[in-house]
């Protein structure tokens, strides 16, 4: 099944914006200031009414290639998969509770609806599948997208911000709320940065659940993130900016008692490498003063074939209205 959406008062199309975390991974759980980006790749949600009222919502979720990976038939009266057990299925049904929730109309007039996900990258990159989605759910229920996240699949929230923002964005919670500043942070050496995927996705909550184990942070750690944070988004050289990262790294190894990706991965590389979001995969940041050309080939002869540039992975700011 796939959705024709034309601009009518049955159909509705919403986006979220993919992400990556440059700084403050784990502790902007507890407060640390973080610094984030939106991607160029994102999810896209449309929605249709249709005509008959048998309480039927027929779900399709295409992949970045455009092709189904799951189908579902749900009931919204009791908002049950009537087609498949799967634990795919029992989240997103579970999702789709906690917005009835927040929003009792949500779903009650029992229209059929079919719904339509697409991703514009593969899953396993660690982009924001989850969050994407929730942000277009949310904004198809008319709830906030930050409470159906904490009360579903939990986290810090930075990832639905970014699925609503149009620029890098600071981040924050304070006192459990979060606190969204946009700003235009596109260094004068943004063509020396690279993103390079390792390949092994990592779970988010089995990442969360090691971090908890190592112990709260006290004020001070938080602070001294926080402050590193603001100087990583005011760096104005290369120089300056690894010297910075670099410093960031050797701080949270020192929490979480991992190696540094680049003392595991990149330990030849002249320029400094900070890992984005859960260390050990997903997502590297690389610094280099090589021609692109031969960055990449140095990293596919590490096995790396997914490197993006900055122009190439960064959405460019827009002015844009939030969606």
């Amino acid at each position: 099944m796939a959705l024709r959406i034309s601009n009518t008062h049955d159909e509705w199309h919403y986006y979220g914006h993919g992400k990556l975390l440059i700084t403050a991974e784990y502790f902007v759980l507890d407060g640390a200031l973080a610094l984030a980006v939106p991607t160029r790749y994102g999810q896209h949600l449309r929605v249709k009414a249709l005509s008959a009222h048998d309480g039927l919502l027929y779900w399709v979720a295409l992949n970045h290639q455009g092709k189904p990976w799951l189908q579902l038939v749900i009931d919204t009266e009791n908002l049950q998969c009537i087609n498949t057990e799967s634990d795919i299925a029992e989240r997103l049904v579970n999702i789709l509770r906690k917005a009835r929730e927040l929003n009792p109309l949500f779903l009650i007039n029992g229209r059929n609806h079919a719904v339509e996900t697409a991703l514009e990258f593969p899953n396993e990159w660690g982009l924001g599948s989850s969050s994407t989605l929730i942000h277009c759910l949310a904004q198809w229920a008319g709830v906030d997208g930050y409470t159906l996240l904490r009360e579903t699949i939990g986290g810090s929230g930075y990832d639905v911000a970014c699925a609503a923002h149009h620029a890098p964005i600071l981040y924050q919670l304070v006192d459990g709320a979060p606190i969204v500043r946009q700003i235009t942070w596109q260094p004068p050496f943004c063509d020396q940065l690279y993103f390079v995927y390792l390949g092994k996705k990592k779970l988010s909550s089995e990442a969360i659940r090691y971090y908890r184990e190592q112990g709260s942070p006290d004020t001070d750690t938080l602070q001294h993130l926080s402050s590193l944070t603001l100087k990583i988004s005011w760096a104005q050289s290369l120089d300056e900016f690894e010297e910075l990262i670099n410093e960031h790294e050797n701080f949270i190894a020192g929490h979480l008692n991992m190696p540094k990706v680049k003392d595991v991965h990149f330990n030849d590389h002249t320029g400094s490498v900070k890992s984005l979001g859960a260390w050990g995969g997903d997502f590297v940041l690389l610094t280099a003063r090589q021609e692109p050309a031969h960055i990449k080939e140095y990293l596919k002869n590490k096995g790396f074939d997914t490197v993006w540039s900055w122009k190439e992975l960064i959405l460019p700011f827009s002015t844009t209205k939030n969606n």
